[in-house]
């Protein structure tokens, strides 16, 4: 298979088109110059904006300065970059005990075991109780 970015014998036609593309007008490239002019002369105007608003900037800052803007601005700075220090720092590492873990306050202590039947808990072990001896109690007879 031949590749499409071969010339081809007798066909060139990207050298055609390029030969045969349309050119603009000197009455478009001279509106195109006069236009481009004129922006030229709006970036003056621009950069007395720029101009402006730095100067407009800086008359603000001498208002606070004379009124005493800027020491409470500096003092407020201090006391953000105080506050800053303390909440970085560190204070070494924090051990939990078992009784301040988060697991163990969501759920608590586990609950004792219960003993079994016939059991009964004696210092925190179940043992067997003693059954009383004597008259056993039966069913009454079927009479039915």
């Amino acid at each position: 298979m031949r590749s499409w970015r071969k010339k081809r014998e007798g066909l060139d036609l990207e050298a055609e088109l390029r030969a045969n593309r349309p050119e603009p007008s000197h009455e478009l490239l001279h509106r195109l110059e006069a236009r481009v002019r004129e922006d030229g002369r709006r970036s003056r105007v621009g950069s007395f904006r720029v101009a402006f608003a730095g100067a407009l900037a800086a008359g603000v800052l001498g208002a606070l300065a004379s009124v005493g803007g800027l020491g409470y601005a500096a003092t407020a700075t201090g006391q953000a970059m105080q506050t800053a220090s303390r909440i970085v720092h560190t204070q070494g590492v924090a051990v939990l005990h078992r009784s301040q873990s988060a697991a163990r306050q969501q759920y608590g202590r586990p609950k004792a075991k219960k003993c079994r039947k016939g059991t009964r808990k004696v210092r925190g072990k179940c043992r067997k109780i003693k059954r009383a001896r004597g008259v056993r109690f039966r069913r009454p007879p079927f009479t039915g």
